[in-house]
This record gives structure tokens, C-alpha cells and sequence, in this order.
């Protein structure tokens, strides 16, 4: 059974709520801090706990701006779960109801206030199927077969049954089942049959963390009370992970076995933890024994035994106590251990719901965290989690995202439209898609970076015209990329440089923040980058890409791309002021001529290179000698 909607409402921040469309495997809820995502987490987590003490309290969680409705109405709705039955829930009703019994595979489950049972919709049962089902084995004489065929309900069937004098095997085996079904109605039946494969909630948040040292006595009394909170219960599923009871540290068989069922546990979860904890593989968990308390010990640590946590650092050769370790770690062990006991002995499936899961990670250790919950969760459970990190939401899986937001007037709302969402709610999701479009830099070992795409895009019809007159080009190795601007070179160096990427930077004469270059040469960031100006090609001081070309062929492309603007005119060099640049020139040109209201667009004429007729053939011996030479002197640059 899988969870397809939920419906929240009437729940601390949430009024009115909203459908939430859930995702077959993760579900990732974003939104701002006091938007109402834990409020989200816990009115599902209440629905169908994993834990029986959890309900709801309309005391404590309707919204008290609405007080009065609660006064009025004692039995409130709170949660619509939507849920589709998946091939082996529709087998086992099959098998026990019979073929077309359930005639749905979606079903509703409502909670409400003021009520520990469910209210279940959707249920569409053919009466008459269930019931020629059950009596299918039932071999009698042909009148009283008439009359079983006749029975058009359960209480009817049951009665022509009852009356069966000296009745067979099959026929007590048949009324049996018949009397099985709660207030002998098929769709209640059904619904008993469904409840226990309905999917229950495992709720964790970054409180919910393991204590570095425990009571034995307390942790019994709080275990036999159901008192227990899920950092305790975590370690106690380390110990049932080993095979170790409480009482065992009251009377121990040995110490020394107790000891070694301890580092059996410990290394069993550590395990698990490292292969996706890659922060540090140093670390090892060690469960260590306590006979007596400090003195001065505060309760409940003043009572014997002790166990204590502590974490070893294998490489520093010291342990330190378990809950100082960093926030992160902890949070990921206490989860894993927690996880592991309910996911062996759970008896359903589970749904977990994770709230900010990676607040207190590194974003290198948000992505393991996202690894883990997709490889090691979502294959077989669930997961939903919020988040507000940008590096907790997986750019290529957009479509698991749901926003949420606090409406003033109408409380927390969610959506899985990210346009409905206000700016500070959709900050974290531009900021992945800017980390996703980042990490594309980083394609290849050898980068080149320009200032924008029009020297891209004229860099590779040199590097091509070279290539088919048999000379050497550009070399392939290199991933050209435009980075918006002279001013944003230094950065991009700088980052490239960061994550060990060789980088070189073509440059126009004079570049414009030569003294950012000489900076981070000085402070040894600028690595083995090479700066190359066009001037060194051009013999010209002052020199853009654009000046690779003859003044005449570049002159043809604006012509072309601004064709529309000139009326069908064609421009001349002699028309251009004297200068030293041509794009300087041509621009001074439109602005003295009021062509395209003054404006001139670099990029125009390279895209009127690339869609016009092929003018490889029209460069001239002297534009392919200077292409040839500048690429010469990039290609020294590579790694």
C-alpha cells in the first residue's frame, strides 16, 4: 500500500491545508523557518504512528486562532490519506475475498479529533462475488443451491446457511467466515483486512539523538513505561542488534561477553554508517560497560550499571563521548540506529518522515545523506523530509519538491507548484539549480574561460576553418566557458582553481581587472592558469576576439544581423570612425546613426555567423595565420 496524497488540516499552523501530492519513493518539503513543515511531518506522523502514545490533542494541536470550532464540533477531521493498494495487497484480498471483491485500488483513510479510530472511503466491494467466494467449495443438492445463489446479503446467506441440517465441512467452514466479517458487512471486512498493511509513520527530527551515557535501572523503567524517546529507544535497538538485554548488564554471564557483544554491535552499525559517511572513516562507535557512577552524578545517572557511547578517532587515537561529537554525526548514527530495530521487527511498511534531516551537515555530508536515503530508504519505504538547504534537494528530481508557506489569514499551505511560492520559500530551490549549473563547469580537466558566448561561438568557426585547411585548432580537450563578463574572471578562476581544474583565461586588450589577475598570482591562487590577451596576436594594444577577423568580414555579419535595423543598407568599413577596435567602432556607429535606437549587440553578429549562409570559405590566409597563433598559445596551457 502506497501513500499517494495527504490532506492537512486543522493542525497547529495549518487551517484550511492543502492536498500534497507524495512521491512514490522521496518527498522533499521545503520552506522557510515557522512556515510549518515539522507541522506537516508531525500531523501525518500522528495519523498512523509507529509509536502508540503519539495522538492528537485538540488541546494542544488545533489552531487556537479557530478555538471556537473545536468548542462546537467535537470530532474534527485533521488528515485525508490517500492510498493506492499495490499487485500484493490486491492479491491478498483476492485470495480471501475473491476475484473483484475490492473493485478500486484507491482508498481514503480520515482522522480526526476526539477519535482514536479511522474513518476509511473508497471502498467499493462486490457483495456478491465475496460471497459466491465463500461458498464456492460447498457441494449441495441443486434446490438448496438455489437457494444460496438466491442470497442477495451476508445476513441472508448466513441464515440459509444456519439452516442446513447435518451441514458439511465446507459449509461450517463457510458460515465460520461469514461470522469472521466484523457486523457481518464485506467493505468493514475489508477494511480489516487492509489495516494491517497499511504503511506506518516513523517520525525522526535532529533532537531525536542518542545520548552519550544511559542508566541501566532508568532505561528498563522507561522501557516497561513506554516512556522511552527515540534517542534511548536508539540505543536500545543497538543492544537488540547484538542480542543484549537490559537485565544483562544486571547479571552478566561474564564480563567479557558482554563486552563483545557490545563491540559486535557497535561494529555492525558502524558499518552501515561508513559506507555512507564519508566525512571521516576514522571514526569508530564503542559501547563500554560502567559499574559504578561518578560521585556527584545527577539522576538518573547516579544509579548502576552505566552504559556509555563514546566515539573513537582512529587517527588521533582518542575517544571522546558520544553526544560531543559533531551534531551531524550524531544525528546520522542515532537515525541509523533507530531505524535498524523498527525496519527488522515492523510487521508493515513503514513511511519516514524526516524533519530537517540535514541541518547540522556539511554540504558534502548532505549529499551522503541524500545518497543514503535514496539507495539505502527509498528502495523500500517512503521517506519524506523537509529542508530549507539548498544542497538537501536534488536538482535532476525537481518534481519531488513541495513548498511550503505561511499564508497570513489562511495558515501554512503546500503546494507542489514552486511559482506559488514567495521568494525566500524558493531561495533554497534556485540556489541547487545555481549549484547544479556551477558543477557543469567542471566537465573537464582543462577549462577556458571567455568572456561571453559570442567568443565561443567565434572561437569554434576558427578552430573549424583551421581544421578543414589541414592546420592544427583549438584542442578539444578544452571546455570553453563563457562566464558572463571581464569582471567575473578572476572568481571563476578562482573557483575552478579551488577544485583543482586547470583554467586558462582569453582575455581582450587591456583586460579590464589585470590587478585582480596579479593578485591571485601573488597569492599563489593563481596556480598554473594561463592568461592569454588577444593583443598578443593582433600586435595591437588595445584588441577583442572580434579583431581576429578582417574589419570587412566582421562588417558583413552586423550587416546581416542587423538587416532589419539598416532598412536592406549594407555598412562599409569606410562608413565605420577610425579606432582601433571594430566592435568600438561599430558601436559608435550605430549611436551616431540611430541605428537600433543607438544599441549594438555583441552577440549579434555571431549569431547571424551561425544561422547565415557558411563563411569559412571567405577567411582569408592573414585571419587563419592570428587564430592559428592565438590557439598555439592556449593549447601551451593544458594540463
Amino acid at each position: 500500500m502506497r501513500l499517494i496524497s495527504a490532506t492537512v488540516r486543522r493542525y497547529r499552523s495549518i487551517e484550511d491545508g492543502s492536498e500534497i501530492a507524495i512521491e512514490p519513493d522521496v518527498t522533499c518539503i521545503v520552506g522557510k523557518n515557522e512556515s510549518g513543515k515539522s507541522a506537516v511531518l508531525q500531523a501525518l506522523y500522528k495519523s498512523h504512528p509507529i509509536e502508540k502514545s503519539a495522538r492528537f490533542d485538540a488541546g494542544i494541536d488545533f489552531p487556537s486562532r479557530l478555538t471556537r470550532e473545536r468548542k462546537d464540533n467535537a470530532k474534527i477531521p485533521v488528515t485525508v490519506l490517500t492510498y493506492e493498494l499495490d499487485d500484493d495487497d490486491v492479491d491478498a484480498l483476492n485470495l480471501k475475498f475473491g476475484v473483484g471483491a475490492l473493485q478500486t485500488r484507491t482508498i481514503q483513510v480520515t482522522s480526526s479529533y476526539g477519535s482514536t479510530a479511522t474513518s476509511w472511503n473508497g471502498i467499493n466491494a462486490d457483495v456478491r462475488v465475496a460471497m459466491r467466494h465463500v461458498v464456492r467449495k460447498i457441494d449441495a443438492p441443486s434446490a438448496l443451491q438455489k437457494q444460496i445463489d438466491a442470497a442477495a446479503t451476508i445476513p441472508q446467506l448466513v441464515e440459509t446457511l444456519t439452516s442446513i441440517e447435518a451441514p458439511s465441512a465446507d459449509v461450517t467452514q463457510a458460515l465460520a467466515t461469514l461470522k469472521g466479517w466484523r457486523g457481518a458487512d464485506l467493505d468493514l471486512a475489508i477494511i480489516d483486512a487492509l489495516s494491517p498493511r497499511r504503511p506506518k509513520f516513523v517520525y525522526f527530527s535532529d533532537y531525536d539523538t542518542m545520548p552519550g551515557k544511559v542508566s541501566i535501572p532508568d532505561l528498563i523503567a522507561k522501557r516497561d513505561a513506554d516512556t522511552a524517546d527515540r534517542g534511548e529507544q536508539g540505543v536500545m535497538s543497538l543492544l537488540d542488534m547484538a542480542g543484549v538485554t537490559l537485565e544483562d548488564f544486571l547479571e552478566p554471564e561474564t564480563h567479557e561477553h558482554l563486552i563483545r557483544d557490545l563491540e559486535n554491535a557497535s561494529n555492525s552499525i558502524s558499518d552501515e554508517v561508513f559506507e555512507y559517511w564519508s566525512q571521516n572513516k576514522n571514526l569508530a562507535v564503542k559501547l563500554t560497560p560502567i559499574g559504578q557512577p561518578e560521585t556527584g552524578s545527577l539522576p538518573p545517572l547516579d544509579k548502576a550499571p552505566l552504559l556509555q557511547i563514546r566515539v573513537e578517532n582512529q587517527r588521533h587515537r582518542v575517544t571522546v563521548p558520544f553526544d560531543e561529537r559533531s551534531r551531524g554525526f550524531v544525528w546520522f548514527f542515532s537515525f541509523l540506529a533507530y531505524f535498524s530495530q523498527l525496519e527488522e521487527t515492523a510487521e508493515q511498511p513503514l513511511i519516514l518522515l524526516l524533519d530537517e534531516p540535514g541541518i547540522n551537515l556539511h554540504a558534502s555530508a548532505q549529499a551522503d545523506l541524500l545518497r543514503f536515503i535514496d539507495e539505502r530508504l527509498a528502495p523500500n519505504h517512503q521517506v519524506i523530509f523537509s529542508t530549507h538547504s539548498p544542497f538537501m534537494i536534488n536538482p535532476h528530481a525537481l518534481s519531488r519538491v513541495r513548498t511550503v508557506v505561511d499564508v497570513d489569514g489562511e495558515g501554512t499551505k503546500v503546494s507542489s507548484d514552486v511559482l506559488y511560492s514567495d521568494a525566500e520559500t524558493s531561495f533554497p530551490l534556485h540556489a541547487a539549480i545555481g549549484v547544479e549549473l556551477a558543477q557543469t563547469l567542471f566537465v573537464a580537466p582543462d577549462v577556458l574561460l571567455v568572456e561571453g558566448p559570442s567568443d565561443l561561438v567565434y572561437l569554434e568557426v576558427l578552430s573549424s576553418a583551421l581544421g578543414e585547411a589541414g592546420l592544427p585548432g583549438l584542442d578539444a580537450r578544452w571546455a570553453v566557458t563563457p562566464v558572463g563578463g571581464a569582471s567575473k574572471l578572476p572568481a571563476f578562476l578562482t573557483l575552478l582553481g579551488a577544485n583543482k581544474i586547470n583554467a586558462a583565461i582569453l582575455a581582450d586588450s587591456p583586460f579590464e581587472d589585470s590587478g585582480a589577475i596579479e593578485r591571485l598570482r601573488k597569492t599563489g591562487k593563481l596556480g598554473a592558469a594561463g592568461v592569454v590577451s588577444i593583443g598578443e596576436v593582433t600586435a595591437a594594444d588595445v584588441a577583442d576576439v572580434e579583431d581576429l577577423f578582417e574589419a570587412g568580414f566582421y562588417v558583413e555579419l552586423v550587416s546581416d544581423a542587423y538587416a532589419g535595423a539598416l532598412g536592406g543598407k549594407r555598412i562599409k568599413v569606410a562608413d565605420l570612425p577610425p579606432g582601433d577596435r571594430l566592435v568600438k567602432r561599430v558601436e559608435a556607429y550605430f549611436e551616431s546613426e540611430g541605428i537600433n535606437d543607438g544599441k549594438f549587440n555583441h552577440f549579434a553578429p555571431a549569431s547571424a555567423l551561425l544561422r547565415g549562409p557558411n563563411r569559412v570559405s571567405k577567411l582569408n590566409k592573414a585571419t587563419l595565420a592570428r587564430a592559428q597563433n592565438l590557439f598555439a598559445i592556449v593549447n601551451s596551457f593544458l594540463s
